[in-house]
C-alpha cells in the first residue's frame, strides 16, 4: 500500500532543486590532537601552517595527529521550507613517499629516489616490501549528525595510492596544478533522500546537526621535520529542494503526520470504492440496502424479485405449496405413497403391501404368505386327493402284481446286467484276448571251427485261440428253471399213516412231527451252511477282482512278477472248484436225506431259489471275466472288461420290482404350476459349509483312505 502512495505523487517535480556555492573551511577553526599519552619523545606534531605552500594547510610530521573541523548545516542553510537532499566536500593533499633506514634491508629515500622498489609508477599501487610500513597514513572520517547530536550518515576515506608531487600523474582521476605542485583534489557527497528511488529519509536543516571531518596522519618514513601528507581547501556546499511534505504529508513515510495522513487517505479510498467500507461512509445506508436485497430478495418485501423469491422460497420448504413447483410431482407421489403404499408401483414398501394383500386374498399367492403351506396342502387335495395320505378322500396304492413271483425266466430286470450276461465273452467289442506266447525252442547247432554262422533257423509261433464258454441270459434261466425242477423231484415222499387206532395215530403222528422237524432243522442248517459259502465264495470273487483291477494299474511291473501272480490265481481257482464240489456233495446228501415226497414250492420259495442261482451264476461270470481281464493286453480292453465286471457286481436281483408300484385308476399327476414369477427363498438351514455335518461328512470321506498310506 506504501507503494501506492508513492506512485501517486511521483508527480513531484525533480528539479525544482538548488546547490549552495562552495565554502572554503578556516583550517585553524579546527583542532589537533595528540595520540593518547601524547607524541612520542623526538618526533614532529601535526600543524595548520600558512606560509609553507603557499595557502593554509594542514601538515603532519612522525607524529600520529588528529585534526577535527565541524561545520554547522542549520547555519549554512538558514532559509525555511526547504528539505536537504545532498552535503557536499571536497580536499586537496600531497605527499611524499621517503623512507628510513628501519632494519630489514631497508635505507633512507627521498621522495622520488628509487621509486621502483617502492611503487608501481604507472598504477600507483604501493608494493608489498620491505618499505610497505613506511608508506605515509592519511584517513579522513567524515559523520553526518541530526539535531539532537547523533550520528545519522558516515563515510570513510584513506590515502591508497602514490602520485607524484612534482609531477604529472597518469593514472590520477582528478589532479589540479598550483605552481610547480600537483595537487590531488578528493570530492564526494553523502545523499540524505534519493527523489527518483523514494529511498532516505526528508531532513529539514533544522532536524539537521553537523558535518564533522576527521583527518588522521603521520610521516611513516620517520624523517625528522614535516615530510608528511598535506591537507588544503577542505571546502563543503548543500543540494536542497522545498521540502515536499509541505505539499502533502502522505509524499513519504518520514514526512511529519504521514501515518493521520496515511489512515485518512486509506479510509477515503476505500469508502470511494465501497461505500459499505465503514457506517460513516458516504452513502453507506444506500449501499448496504441494496448489497442486503442482492444477497436475498427476501429481505424486504420492496426488493426487486421479492415475489419471485419468496415463491421460491415456499416451494423449496414444501414442493406442495403449488402445483407449478419443481419436484411437485415427486412430492405429491411421496405424500400419497405415505398414506397408501399401493397407490402406485413405484412407492416404497408397495411390494410387501401388495403381498399382503395378495396374501389376504389367497394365502397360496407365494410361499411368503402366512399359512402358505396349510392352504397348498388343501388345495393339492381338493385338485388330487391322492395328493398325500392326509387328504380327505385319499385311496391307499394297490399293488397289482406280486414282486415275489417267478418270472418268465427272460431276464433279471436290470438292462445292463442282461446285455452282459446274453453277450458271449468273445463277443465283446473291442476286446481282443492276445494268446500268450509259446516258449521258443532253440535247436542246438554244431558249429564249424572254420566258419560261424550266426543266423537261427526260423521257428513258427502256432496261434493260440482261447475258446470262452458261450454264455447267454437264456442259457442262465433255463439252468436256474431245470436244477429246481430236479431239486423237487429228488425230495423224498412223506407216507401217510394209517388211521387204525389211537394209539397207532397218535404214535405215527409224532413220529411225522418228528421225522419233519428233522428234515426242516436239516434243511435249516443246509441254508445256514450254503449261505456261508456263497458269502465266502462272493468275498473270494471280490478279492479276485480286486487283484485283477491291481494288475491292471501295474502293467508296467517285470513279467517275473505277472508270472507269480497268474500262479497264485490258478491255485485260487483249483480251491474255489474244491469248495465247490464240496458243496455239491453236501447238497446231494442233504437231497437223498429229504422225503420222498414231491412238495409244491410257493411263490415266495421260487423266488428265493431264482435268486440264489443268479446269485451263483453272476459269480462265475465274473470269475471268468477277471481271468480274461488278466490276459487282456491293453490298457483300454482291461478299461472295458472292469465296466462289465462293475455293472455284475452293483445287480441286486429283484430292485426292479420297486418300479411297478402305481396309484390306481391315475396314471400320473396332473400338472400343476405352483412356482410362476415366484421367488423361492434358499433353505438356511441346508448349508452345511463349517458345520458339523460337514465335518462329519469329511471324517466319513477320509475313513475311506485309511490304512493306504
Amino acid at each position: 500500500m506504501l507503494v501506492l502512495v508513492f506512485c501517486c505523487f511521483c508527480s513531484y517535480s525533480l528539479a525544482d532543486t538548488t546547490t549552495t556555492s562552495p565554502t572554503t573551511q578556516d583550517l585553524s577553526q579546527g583542532t589537533i590532537t595528540a595520540p593518547f599519552g601524547g607524541c612520542p619523545s623526538g618526533t614532529t606534531a601535526a600543524q595548520v601552517n600558512n606560509s609553507n605552500w603557499s595557502k593554509q594547510t594542514v601538515r603532519w610530521g612522525e607524529c600520529v595527529n588528529t585534526f577535527e573541523l565541524t561545520v554547522a548545516i542549520n547555519q549554512a542553510l538558514s532559509a525555511t521550507g526547504i528539505s536537504v537532499d545532498k552535503a557536499h566536500y571536497k580536499w586537496k593533499y600531497v605527499h611524499c613517499f621517503n623512507t628510513s633506514n628501519q632494519g630489514s634491508g631497508t635505507s633512507s629515500n627521498f621522495c622520488n629516489n628509487n621509486l621502483n622498489n617502492r611503487v608501481n609508477q604507472n598504477t600507483g599501487e604501493v608494493l608489498d616490501g620491505i618499505y610497505k610500513d613506511q608508506w605515509d597514513q592519511l584517513v579522513v572520517d567524515i559523520e553526518i549528525t541530526d539535531a539532537n547530536g547523533t550520528v545519522i550518515k558516515s563515510e570513510t576515506w584513506s590515502m591508497d595510492k602514490w602520485y607524484l608531487w612534482n609531477g604529472a600523474n597518469s593514472h590520477s582521476a582528478n589532479e589540479v596544478v598550483q605552481g610547480s605542485v600537483r595537487w590531488q583534489v578528493v570530492e564526494g557527497n553523502i545523499e540524505f533522500y534519493n527523489h527518483v528511488d523514494k529511498l532516505g529519509t526528508i531532513y529539514t536543516p533544522n532536524q539537521l546537526g553537523d558535518v564533522r571531518f576527521r583527518f588522521v596522519g603521520a610521516d611513516k618514513g620517520a624523517w625528522d621535520g614535516y615530510y608528511g601528507p598535506v591537507v588544503s581547501d577542505l571546502q563543503t556546499w548543500f543540494t536542497y529542494r522545498t521540502n515536499p511534505c509541505t505539499d502533502t504529508a502522505l509524499y513519504d513515510p518520514s514526512c511529519p503526520g504521514y501515518a493521520e495522513a496515511y489512515a485518512q487517505y486509506e479510509y477515503d479510498t476505500n469508502c470511494a470504492a465501497n461505500p459499505l467500507y465503514d457506517a460513516g461512509c458516504p452513502g453507506y445506508a444506500t449501499a448496504f440496502y441494496n448489497a442486503q436485497c442482492s444477497a436475498d430478495p427476501l429481505y424486504d418485501a420492496g426488493c426487486p424479485g421479492y415475489a419471485n423469491a419468496y415463491y421460491n422460497q415456499q416451494c423449496q420448504l414444501d414442493p406442495l405449496y403449488d402445483s407449478g413447483c419443481d419436484g411437485y410431482a415427486a412430492a405429491y407421489l411421496t405424500q400419497q405413497c405415505s398414506l397408501d403404499p399401493l397407490y402406485d408401483s413405484s412407492c416404497d414398501g408397495y411390494e410387501a403391501a401388495y403381498l399382503k394383500q395378495q396374501c389376504d386374498l389367497d394365502a397360496t399367492y407365494s410361499v411368503q404368505c402366512t399359512g402358505y403351506q396349510q392352504a397348498y396342502f388343501d388345495k393339492q387335495c381338493l385338485l388330487n386327493p391322492q395328493y398325500d395320505e392326509l387328504c380327505p378322500g385319499y385311496v391307499a396304492p394297490v399293488t397289482p402284481s406280486d414282486p415275489t413271483e417267478v418270472d418268465d425266466g427272460t431276464g433279471t430286470g436290470d438292462s445292463v446286467v442282461d446285455d452282459i450276461i446274453d453277450n458271449d465273452v468273445n463277443d465283446l467289442p473291442n476286446i481282443i484276448i492276445t494268446p500268450p506266447e509259446p516258449e521258443i525252442i532253440v535247436p542246438e547247432i554244431e558249429v564249424p571251427e572254420v566258419e560261424i554262422d550266426n543266423t537261427l533257423p526260423e521257428v513258427e509261433i502256432p496261434d493260440v485261440e482261447i475258446e470262452l464258454p458261450d454264455i447267454s441270459i437264456e442259457s442262465i434261466e433255463q439252468e436256474v428253471e431245470n436244477e429246481i425242477e430236479q431239486e423237487l423231484e429228488m425230495e423224498p415222499e412223506v407216507s401217510e399213516p394209517e388211521t387204525n387206532t389211537n394209539n397207532d395215530t397218535t404214535t405215527e403222528d409224532s413220529t411225522t412231527e418228528e421225522t419233519v422237524e428233522e428234515n426242516t432243522v436239516e434243511e435249516e442248517t443246509v441254508e445256514e451252511e450254503s449261505t456261508t459259502e456263497e458269502s465266502t465264495e462272493e468275498e473270494s470273487t471280490e478279492e479276485s477282482t480286486e487283484e485283477e483291477s491291481t494288475e491292471e494299474e501295474s502293467t508296467e511291473e517285470e513279467s517275473t512278477e505277472a508270472e507269480e501272480k497268474e500262479e497264485e490265481k490258478e491255485e485260487e481257482a483249483k480251491e474255489e472248484k474244491e469248495e465247490e464240489k464240496e458243496e455239491e456233495a453236501k447238497e446231494e446228501t442233504v437231497t437223498e436225506k429229504k422225503q420222498t415226497k414231491k412238495k409244491e414250492l410257493t411263490k415266495e420259495q421260487k423266488a428265493e431259489a431264482k435268486k440264489k442261482k443268479m446269485k451263483k451264476i453272476i459269480k462265475d461270470k465274473l470269475k471268468k471275466l477277471a481271468v480274461m481281464m488278466g490276459e487282456a493286453q491293453s490298457l483300454k480292453e482291461q478299461q472295458a472288461l472292469q465296466q462289465l465286471i462293475a455293472a455284475l457286481i452293483n445287480y441286486v436281483p429283484g430292485f426292479n420290482e420297486y418300479g411297478k408300484y402305481n396309484i390306481p385308476g391315475i396314471d400320473f399327476y396332473q400338472p400343476d404350476s405352483i412356482y410362476q414369477n415366484k421367488f423361492v427363498p434358499e433353505n438356511q438351514r441346508a448349508l452345511r459349509n463349517g458345520l458339523a455335518s460337514e465335518l462329519k461328512w469329511n471324517k466319513m470321506v477320509d475313513m475311506q483312505y485309511e490304512g493306504m498310506e
